[in-house]
Parts: C-alpha cells; sequence; structure tokens
C-alpha cells in the first residue's frame, strides 16, 4: 500500500517579464505571478516565481506588457445585454431613416405579425434632430408590431403595437408615465418611462435554453475587453434561476453577483411580491460561491435625464415644471430601507436627479444612525448630482456612489441641453466623492449605454471627456490609479469580496488582464484605444486576441 499520495503542488500557469498592478499593499508592483487551483500563489520578481514551475506548468512570456486585475463591472444588466445581441442593435443609428430601414430589412424576413424588436436608438445622434414617431416605423411595416427601445426609459413603437397593446386617444397616461401624442391627440408611438409596459407586457420572455444561451454569448463577450465579474442588478426570479442554469452547465463564462429588484424598480411587480422576495427566503447579501452570488437589492425612485424622467429640483430646460415619473413614493423610502437594512441586505438604489439623490441620501442616513451596521454596502446607484447635505451624508455614513463614466463618454454632451450649464458641470463629481472618503465603483451599465468596454470608463474618469471632445466638470478628473481601482477592486468591496476579489495577491482570485500597452505612461488620448490582449480568468487562460500571442 502507498505511504504517500499528494496531488501536484506546482503552480498551473506563470505570466513572467511583465508590468504588474497587484494593489497589494505589500508589493504593488511586480513582475511575474503563479497561479494554482484558481488563485494567485505568488508574485514578484521573474526568478523568483518562476523557481515555481514544475513540468506541467504553463509559462508565458509578456514581453513587458501591462497586466491589470480583472475589471468587475459592478451594474452590468449581463442577461439583457445577451438578449440584446439577438435583436437589432440601433446604438450606431445616426438617423432616424437609417433605424427605419433596419426595421424594414428586418420585416422582409420575419413572418408576418410577429414582432420586431430593437435596442439602443439615441436621438441626439441622429440627422432629423428630433424623437422617431409611429409614423416612421409604419413606414417600415404594418404587418408586424415593432417596438424600438431607447437606450434608457423611453420606447418607439409603430401602429400596430399600439394596436395590440389597445392604446389610443382616449387611454390616460399611467402613473409614473406619459404617452406622448400628436397634435390631435392620438399617440405618435413614443411611450416614456411606465408607459412603456403598455407593449413591453406583450412580448413572449426567452425561454430558459434562450437564456442560458444569452448569458454565455454575453459572457464572452466581455471576457475579450478584460471583464471578469460582473453584477446584474434588478434581477426578477426567472432571471436569477438563468443564471443558476448557466452555472450548472459550465456555460457561465465570468463571476456574476445576482442583484434581486426591489421597490421601484420593475413597475410590473407588486409590493406584496417585493416585500415576500426580501423576507421569505431566508437569506441575504453573501450567499454563493466565487462564480455566483447573492448581492444587495436593486430599487429606484426616479428615471433619467436624457429621457426627462429623473426627480429634480428645478424643471428641465424648456419645461415650466417638475414632472412626476417617480417609480414609488418618495414617502415610503425610509420604510423600504428599514425593511431591507434590518433583515440583513445591502441596498443599491437607482437614483439620477438632484432631488433623488438628496432624498435618498438622506433616507439612508436616518435609517443607518437609527440602527448602526457598520458592514453595510448600501450605495447610490448613478449618483449624478450631489448637494452638500447628500454628499455629508454620504461620507459619514459610507453610502457608496456606483457611477457610471461611460455615460460621460457617450450622453454628456446632451446634459447642457437638459439639465443647463450649471448642473452639467456638477454631474458625476467622482474627485468629490474620494476627497470626501466616499467608496466609489465605477462600472458601465450597459445595455443602457453603447458600450461595455472598461477602456471608454478608463479614459472618461481621467479626461471627463465626451466622444466629442467636450470637457465635462474637468474638476472632477481623477488619477489613472483611482480610475483602475474604481472599474475592478472597488467592485469587490460592492459585493463583499474584497478579502478574494479585485487584488493580485496569493491568496487572491486569479483573474487578471494582459493589455497591449502600457495604462499608467500611454497618452490619455489612448487610454479608450487599449486592447485586451489576453485575460486569466480562475488561473486558466480564457481569452486570446488574434494574433498577440
Amino acid at each position: 500500500m502507498p505511504t504517500l499520495r499528494a496531488r501536484d503542488l506546482a503552480p498551473d500557469l506563470i505570466l513572467f517579464n511583465g508590468a504588474i498592478t497587484t494593489f497589494d499593499p505589500e508589493l504593488p508592483r511586480c513582475s511575474a505571478i503563479a497561479c494554482k487551483d484558481g488563485q494567485v500563489v505568488a508574485i514578484g520578481a521573474d526568478a523568483d516565481v518562476c523557481a515555481l514551475a514544475g513540468p506541467r506548468t504553463e509559462q508565458i512570456d509578456l514581453g513587458g506588457r501591462t497586466v491589470v486585475p480583472g475589471f468587475n463591472d459592478a451594474h452590468n444588466h449581463m442577461l439583457e445585454l445577451g438578449i440584446k445581441f439577438t435583436r437589432l442593435q440601433l446604438e450606431h443609428c445616426t438617423s432616424i431613416a437609417a433605424m427605419v430601414a433596419m426595421v424594414r430589412d428586418q420585416a422582409a424576413k420575419t413572418p408576418r405579425g410577429e414582432w420586431i424588436i430593437g435596442e439602443g436608438w439615441n436621438e441626439s445622434l441622429f440627422a432629423e434632430g428630433r424623437l422617431p414617431n409611429r409614423l416612421d416605423l409604419d413606414a417600415a411595416t404594418t404587418d408586424h408590431p415593432v417596438l424600438l427601445k431607447r437606450f434608457f426609459n423611453m420606447d418607439v413603437v409603430n401602429s400596430r403595437a399600439l394596436e395590440l397593446a389597445d392604446v389610443h386617444a382616449t387611454t390616460p397616461d399611467p402613473q409614473g408615465g406619459r404617452i406622448e401624442r400628436f397634435a390631435d391627440g392620438s399617440p405618435n408611438g413614443i411611450l416614456r418611462a411606465s408607459a412603456k409596459l403598455f407593449c413591453r407586457r406583450l412580448i413572449a420572455r426567452p425561454t430558459p435554453e434562450q437564456a442560458v444561451a444569452a448569458l454565455e454569448a454575453a459572457g464572452r463577450a466581455y471576457l475579450a475587453v478584460g471583464i471578469t465579474s460582473i453584477l446584474d442588478p434588478g434581477l426578477q426570479p426567472w432571471e436569477m434561476r438563468a443564471y443558476l442554469d448557466a452555472r450548472r452547465a459550465g456555460r457561465l463564462p465570468v463571476r456574476v453577483n445576482l442583484m434581486p429588484s426591489w421597490h421601484g424598480f420593475r413597475e410590473d411587480e407588486t409590493r406584496d411580491q417585493l416585500d415576500a422576495r426580501a423576507a421569505e427566503p431566508g437569506v441575504y447579501s453573501g450567499l454563493g460561491d466565487r462564480w455566483l452570488s447573492l448581492g444587495g437589492l436593486k430599487m429606484a425612485i426616479d428615471g433619467g435625464t436624457t429621457s426627462r424622467t429623473a426627480w429634480m429640483f428645478q424643471p428641465f430646460v424648456g419645461e415650466e415644471k417638475v414632472y412626476d415619473y417617480n417609480r414609488l413614493d418618495p414617502e415610503d423610502l425610509r420604510e423600504f430601507f428599514a425593511r431591507g437594512h434590518a433583515l440583513g441586505w445591502d441596498i443599491g438604489i437607482h437614483a439620477i436627479g438632484d432631488r433623488a439623490h438628496h432624498e435618498a441620501a438622506r433616507a439612508f442616513a436616518e435609517v443607518i444612525e437609527a440602527s448602526p451596521r457598520k458592514d453595510h454596502r448600501h450605495n447610490l446607484i448613478h449618483a449624478y448630482f450631489a448637494t452638500e447635505e447628500s454628499l455629508r451624508h454620504m461620507a459619514t455614513y459610507q453610502i457608496a456612489a456606483v457611477v457610471q463614466p461611460t455615460f460621460i463618454y457617450y450622453e454628456g454632451d446632451d446634459l447642457f441641453r437638459d439639465v443647463g450649464e450649471r448642473l452639467a458641470h456638477q454631474y458625476k463629481p467622482v474627485r468629490t466623492y474620494l476627497d470626501r472618503g466616499i467608496p466609489v465603483i465605477a462600472t458601465s451599465d450597459i445595455p443602457s449605454t453603447v458600450h461595455y468596454n472598461p477602456m471608454i470608463s478608463l479614459y472618461s474618469l481621467v479626461t471627463r471627456k465626451t466622444w466629442k471632445g467636450t470637457l465635462i466638470a474637468p474638476q472632477e478628473a481623477i488619477t489613472r490609479e483611482e480610475a483602475l481601482y474604481a472599474c475592478t477592486a472597488a467592485g469587490a468591496w460592492l459585493t463583499r469580496e474584497e478579502h478574494v476579489k479585485g487584488r493580485l495577491s496569493p491568496g487572491f482570485l486569479a483573474d487578471m488582464v494582459v493589455l497591449d500597452r502600457d495604462y499608467f505612461t500611454c497618452p490619455a488620448e489612448e487610454i479608450r484605444e487599449i486592447q485586451v490582449d489576453m485575460t486569466v480568468i480562475d488561473g486558466r487562460v480564457a481569452y486570446w486576441r488574434n494574433g498577440s500571442r
């Protein structure tokens, strides 16, 4: 009988001859890293780390390239994006005519009566200088119902879709929404905020297999840009089940934190349903493993600025009053926060308007003051415009700001049109948040923006420039290292994984990205052009860029 049985203790993978940023406080920079069983086991100089290699260790010479921790997109609707991949993708349409042409082409190959769905249009890109309407879409087809989602909080539909939804001239606006109309009172096809549900509720839910396929497709796309972890916010039970199905089938390419939908986020859920969701399962934030875990509860109070549905102190430019598009009664904020807080949940709330931000920060502060819990990870999602009072609350009670630098890049130019010069230059005050000691997590919020590429986030945080080159609140720019931390390690803190994820330290998860140039020294304008040569997740190479090996 053998007296010893042992497994190979040598590293599975060693990367050497690199410029590695670790975020390890004792060794923040090194040239080599060794991985075993999905974890980092050593960092240091080439000679020291390579000496650990065994006969089966894969060794990769980085040729001096830069390595950073894997990107953690901690506000990313991964399932929605995977589903979007199967629909018309409209984010690059520069005219209504181009969008209509896409619908017309799709109609030619779609059986009569079936829905045609597209996502991602942005009227600020349209040469026509206006919103699309049902007559535009009717020119493409009246044989199919058509629903085209704006990148956030607004749809345009054709006449056939309105007919199926029984929306007509006498249909009243729903609470928290608006049916836009022509001069004669008939619906013009634009459905804002909660009015979107008239048509969206008619669209069939993806099958379980379609949902898993969507997650797999999105995850593979993420690996190509260095994203190794995401947080998917606002999920209903069937969506969370899809993630578990994908995990069990070995079809979940990236690590995922699930954030169940709670009050205000989904207009089609009842208060009783949501109360039960938080209380009855008997679990709370933190359950799960290193691939799939349970995060906080996702709430929402208002809409957005470019859709003019955010809760503001003052009306949008050109409007005479503040309209009520709120997704929950603000009087209920403290009750909801207190309930989730007492049950052990972390809570993140969509709060875009300056009034929404102010009231949510105040309600969080009152709840935490009344029932202190030092380890909470409560956060304001989007965090556009901070008042002095809300900054004090966020700093005192460590209420995090989950921001989307992608919005600076893709939407920043529209701020002046919608909220005016003063507020535009207070937009997403990341430098102020950090200087006040407020945790900042940088994310994409795809598909509520054009692209999920973390290089866009890094570029926008460092330069504060839009895609047109416009400076947006340049005083709020942060350093390259601060930006990288916000896009990597900060997300691990948000999901209570900062002890195992976000740093390249021994014992931490071996998730890292090899870049084609030095992020820290390349010209600032090149940051958005950086390519990912290789992505390592769980200590294995999961992506190689063509020609980079």
